[in-house]
């Protein structure tokens, strides 16, 4: 009897074991991958295709005067994997929404906060390197810059903020923009 006992002790202390370490599965949740194929000269680095530039912080007395300007902010977009012998030059082109009252620069708004709360009578001006103002409308390219074979392949960019208006009204100032690449 005692055997008896033991053997079914030991059946089933390995059988509920055996249950206590069954994995456990749920959702996890999802990822997302995001890329492109091109046919082009080059590739836009992946740290320059969404990048955060931040224009700071500034007073509403500095802006004195419709077309009153804080400091520029530099910029970059990164080429990547670049050959010449299909393009030898890249330019750049931007979109967004365009202010009402100034159509060379980017409208502003609180992205942040879903609109509330933004600033009023000022706008985002981007330059290129040799400070030609890129309206946001996709249609006024960048200078050319030469490319290098491979990685070397800079553009730089400069975004500050305008005034609009007589009167700037405070509040966050955000815009985006998308851009366009041009190979010749």
């Amino acid at each position: 009897m005692r055997k008896l006992l033991l053997s079914a002790l030991i059946g089933a202390s390995v059988l509920s074991s055996g249950l206590a370490a069954a994995a456990t599965t749920v959702s996890g949740g999802t990822v997302h991958f995001k890329g492109e194929i091109v046919n082009a000269a080059c590739a836009v680095s992946t740290n320059s295709a969404d990048q955060t530039v931040n224009l700071g912080q500034y007073r509403t007395a500095n802006f004195t005067a419709v077309g009153a300007y804080t400091s520029k902010v530099p910029f970059t977009i990164k080429l990547e994997d670049c050959d010449t012998t299909v393009s030898t030059t890249a330019a750049v082109a931007f979109n967004g929404s365009a202010d009402s009252t100034d159509n060379t620069v980017l409208s502003t708004s609180n992205i942040t906060n879903g609109g509330a709360g933004a600033a009023s009578g000022v706008g985002i001006e981007i330059s290129d390197s040799k400070g030609t103002v890129l309206p946001p409308n996709g249609s006024t390219f960048s200078a050319a810059q030469t490319l290098v074979n491979g990685n070397g392949n800079t553009l730089n960019f400069t975004a500050r903020y305008k005034s609009t208006l007589e009167a700037v009204t405070p509040g966050q100032a955000d815009a985006d923009a998308t851009f366009t690449m041009q190979y010749e």
